[in-house]
């Protein structure tokens, strides 16, 4: 249903099955072979139609059993240029009941390498609480990480080191991310703006221009799609959102002040939301404007 309406709009976006054969509710549990052949079919219909693309998902390790976890790399490495997507080092509970459940495996991260889960096109959300040798083994990768500020605070889950993942011996490819599950707002703007507020906590530094580039370009290189996609140059999809520095009253005062382009952005990443759309644009075509369509 997810890729019909997708295709419809004329959309590129990357999803897929979330597949779970333990500790989950009965309703929502399949098993490896199911995972195995749904997923399968699924990429055969709609991987690379249009502008779809596919990405197995399993949840995170601990609602898979090992022998999901082995189904799920084996159809993920069959089928080239699809996607892996899920979850890795959220939380210190999350973290200790991952090693019970895996304790022959060195690290959180090391289970995914194992089941032949991490490399390019492999996206895990979170990351809070990576250690040296999980960053280095998701820099030798490939793999990426999709910070989501808003769910790490909604939930407690403590707070992302940026610096960690940007550090320039071995970066980690890096996007900012909602976690619809647990994040609190789709916005961009809103996720750039707590993305700040915990960095600050977390005594790193992320500046305004850092921010867009994460939720751009760095998203963008992070899928593996930067040839295509996050930036306005030519050859590429023109998806493109047309922002409104001044759209509320309090962001119109603000900007009066601002005296740069840093600091009119910074003033929009901090206040901004979705009131903040002028326009977007799919593949080259309008599908929104505010001045037409009203809002």
């Amino acid at each position: 249903a997810f890729f019909e309406e997708s295709t419809a709009i004329g959309m590129r976006n990357i999803a897929g099955k979330v597949l779970m054969d333990r500790n989950a509710p009965e309703a929502l549990r399949d098993t490896p072979q199911r995972a195995y052949d749904e997923s399968k079919a699924l990429i055969e219909r709609w991987h690379g139609r249009d502008r779809s693309l596919y990405c197995v998902t399993p949840r995170f390790a601990p609602t898979s059993s090992p022998e999901q976890m082995e189904m799920i790399g084996s159809v993920w490495n069959e089928h080239p240029g699809t996607y892996l997507q899920s979850h890795v080092s959220e939380s210190a509970e999350e973290i200790a009941w991952v090693r019970d459940l895996y304790p022959e495996r060195d690290n959180y991260v090391d289970i995914y390498a194992h089941y032949d889960q991490i490399g390019e096109r492999s996206i895990f959300g979170h990351g809070v609480h990576l250690d040296e040798a999980e960053l280095r083994l998701l820099h030798d990768s490939g793999t990426s990480i999709a910070h989501c500020p808003t769910s790490n605070t909604f939930l407690g889950s403590g707070l992302f080191n940026i610096d960690k993942l940007t550090d320039q011996e071995r970066p980690v490819r890096l996007g900012l991310a909602s976690d619809v599950g647990g994040g609190t707002n789709l916005s961009p703007l809103v996720t750039m703006a707590e993305a700040y507020k915990v960095a600050r906590l977390a005594g790193c530094t992320l500046n305004v221009f850092q921010a867009f580039y994460l939720t751009t370009l760095g998203a963008a290189t992070a899928l593996y799609l930067d040839d295509k996609l996050g930036h306005l140059s030519a050859g590429c999809e023109a998806d493109i959102v047309v922002l409104d520095l001044k759209p509320t009253p309090i962001l119109d005062f603000r900007q009066q002040y601002a005296d740069s382009l840093e600091e009119a952005l910074f003033a929009l990443m901090m206040m901004g939301d979705e009131r903040a759309i002028r326009a977007t644009w799919v593949a080259g075509r309008c599908v929104h404007d505010r001045e037409v369509d009203g809002g």
